[in-house]
């Protein structure tokens, strides 16, 4: 049973990042990875955000990668 907690605190410790890290990425980081992006609407952003949540490492990797080059 205490595997199981871990686990499940670590899925939330992961979500609460994702979430943390999707209000950030949408809010500046979107618009440095693809220049389209500037100016999206909040229902654009919204759309975008269950997945910049879930996909949070993958996005960071990249963000980091273009503000590392610039």
């Amino acid at each position: 049973m205490e595997t199981v907690r871990f686990l499940v605190n670590i899925f939330y410790l992961y979500l609460l990042a994702g979430v943390v890290f999707a209000v950030l990425f949408l809010w500046r980081g979107a618009a440095e990875l693809d220049k389209a992006a500037k100016g999206i609407s909040w229902k654009t952003r919204a759309f975008l955000f269950p997945g910049s949540a879930a996909l949070w490492p993958v996005l960071l990797r990249k963000w980091w990668t273009v503000r590392q080059g610039s």
